[in-house]
C-alpha cells in the first residue's frame, strides 16, 4: 500500500473497513482526511495526497484490519464479518446526495419510522455530526429523538422518497421477524444502499419517547394486528397525550416544571422516576406502573404527585366526566378532576 495505490483510484472515494464502525477516510481533490472515529494520530483535516497521506492511510487501515470490533461493545455480529478494506465511490463529495445517510427502522418487515439529517454542516463538519429529524413513511414529522438534537424547521421531502419506501418494503421481506435499521443515501434522485444495522448505537441509547421501542417490540412479536400498522397508527401512538402527570407542592400549588403529558405509562413513570433518589427509583417506577395498569381502560389517565413527588394519587376519567371539564389541555383536565375529587364532586377510580 503506497501513494500510487491511492492515486490510482478515481476520486472522490471513501476508504473504510467492512467489519468495524468508523475509521472512515475520504480522498477528494487530491487530499486525504480520516473523518469518522479515527485513530489518535490520524489527521482529521485534509492533507495533500502524498507519501505522508499514504502512511496515515496505511496506519488507519492496519489498525482497523486487526481490530475485533465485537469485543468493544458486545455487538457480536461483527465477529462473523471477514475483515476487509473497501474503496468505494464518495457519493456525498461527488454531489449525488445532499444529505448524510438516512436511517429506516423496520420491524417484522414493515417500515415504521425514519431519521434524516436536517442540520447543515458548517465548514469542517460532516453530515453524521448534525441534527436529525424523525418522520413517518408519509414524510410527516414525528416527536422521536435519539442520539442527535433535532431541528426546529421541517425539511423538504427528498425526490427519492417513494423509491426509498419501495426499496424498504422489498428489503423488509428478508427480515420478517427482525427489528432492523436499513441505511441508505437518498438526498438526490437515486437511492444508494449503505448497510444493514442490527444494533443501533450499540444498544447503548434509548429512544425518546420510550414507547418508540415498544412499537418496534410489539410489531416484531405480533402484538398489534398488521392491518392497522401504517403511518397514521405510528403518529397516533407517538403523539398520544392521555397519560398525564401533574405535580403539586405540599401546599397544593401546581408545579409546572414537573408536569406533562406522555404517550405511554412507561414514559410517564420514567419521568417520575427521574426525581427520586437512587434508593427509591425502582420502587417508585414499579408502583407507578402498577397504578398505570389499573387505569389503562380509561380514555384519560391522571397521576398526581406531591410531597416531593413520592406520594401520589392516580385516577382515570371517562367520557361523561371529561365533558364536565371545558379545558382542552389534558393537564388542566386532570388538575381540575383532582380538585373535584378532593371535593367529592365527581366519581373517579382510585
Amino acid at each position: 500500500f503506497v501513494n500510487a495505490t491511492m492515486n490510482f483510484q478515481p476520486q472522490p472515494y471513501i476508504i473504510k473497513a467492512t467489519h468495524v464502525s468508523g475509521g472512515v477516510a475520504r480522498v477528494y481533490n487530491n487530499t486525504y482526511s480520516c473523518f469518522k472515529y479515527c485513530g489518535d494520530k490520524i489527521p482529521l483535516s485534509p492533507i495533500p495526497l502524498d507519501e505522508a497521506a499514504a502512511r496515515y492511510a496505511y496506519a488507519q487501515i492496519n489498525e482497523d484490519i486487526n481490530l475485533d470490533y465485537s469485543s468493544l461493545g458486545g455487538e457480536l455480529q461483527y465477529k462473523y464479518i471477514t475483515p476487509h478494506i473497501i474503496f468505494e465511490e464518495d457519493i456525498i463529495s461527488g454531489g449525488k446526495t445532499n444529505t448524510d445517510v438516512t436511517f429506516w427502522w423496520l420491524s417484522g418487515g414493515i417500515p415504521l419510522f425514519i431519521s434524516q439529517q436536517c442540520g447543515k454542516p458548517l465548514e469542517g463538519e460532516h453530515g453524521f455530526q448534525k441534527e436529525r429529524i424523525f418522520v413517518d413513511t408519509q414524510f410527516r414529522r414525528t416527536p422521536i429523538m435519539f442520539n442527535r438534537p433535532t431541528c426546529t424547521d421541517m425539511v423538504e421531502k427528498p425526490k427519492s422518497w417513494e423509491k426509498q419506501l419501495e426499496v424498504m418494503k422489498r428489503l423488509g421481506k428478508l427480515f420478517p421477524r427482525e427489528v432492523i435499521r436499513i441505511d441508505v443515501y437518498g438526498g438526490g434522485d437515486e437511492v444508494w444502499f449503505s448497510e444493514f444495522t442490527f444494533t443501533t448505537a450499540g444498544c447503548w441509547r434509548t429512544f425518546q419517547p420510550i414507547v418508540t421501542d415498544g412499537v418496534l417490540y410489539a410489531v416484531q412479536y405480533n402484538k398489534i394486528p398488521r392491518e392497522v400498522i401504517n403511518a397514521d397508527f405510528i403518529q397516533k401512538v407517538l403523539r398520544d397525550d392521555s397519560w398525564v402527570s401533574v405535580s403539586l407542592d405540599n401546599n397544593g400549588s401546581h408545579l409546572t416544571e414537573y408536569t406533562g403529558v406522555h404517550p405511554s405509562p412507561v414514559d410517564l413513570c420514567s419521568r417520575l422516576q427521574e426525581y427520586a433518589d437512587k434508593a427509591m427509583k425502582e420502587t417508585l417506577f414499579q408502583s407507578c406502573i402498577e397504578e398505570a395498569k389499573r387505569l389503562s381502560s380509561f380514555p384519560l389517565r391522571c397521576i398526581v404527585t406531591h410531597n416531593n413527588r413520592l406520594v401520589y394519587h392516580s385516577f382515570g376519567l371517562v367520557a361523561n366526566e371529561l365533558d364536565r371539564v371545558s379545558a382542552n389541555d389534558n393537564v388542566i383536565v386532570c388538575l381540575e378532576g383532582y380538585r373535584r375529587m378532593q371535593g367529592q364532586f365527581i366519581i373517579i377510580d382510585g
